[in-house]
């Protein structure tokens, strides 16, 4: 099982189709950053996976023992200013 990574500065698709969610790094920029990472291969709606919250300057971080199951798609909803959030998936 080979993991991949996406980095995003913005929300958008991770992976447009299904897979499991195996980790997610957050990094704050000037303030406090949010992600919440959806089972869905195109929008910000729909069973959520895991939300992480960070304030600014600082990152938190999440990596699961045994992925989660993405049965749509893995789709990162990110707000804050100039943050930016790894997720790495399989």
């Amino acid at each position: 099982m080979a993991v991949a990574s996406s980095t995003k500065t913005a929300s958008g698709v991770v992976k447009g189709s299904p897979g499991m969610l195996a980790g997610v790094v957050l990094a704050a920029g000037s303030d406090t950053a949010t992600v919440i990472i959806y089972d869905n291969a195109s929008a910000g709606s729909g069973t959520v996976l895991v939300k992480l919250t960070a304030v600014a300057n600082t990152s938190a971080s999440v990596i699961f023992s045994a992925p989660v199951v993405a049965s749509k798609g893995i789709y990162a909803a990110l707000t804050g200013t100039a943050e930016s959030v790894s997720v790495l998936f399989v």
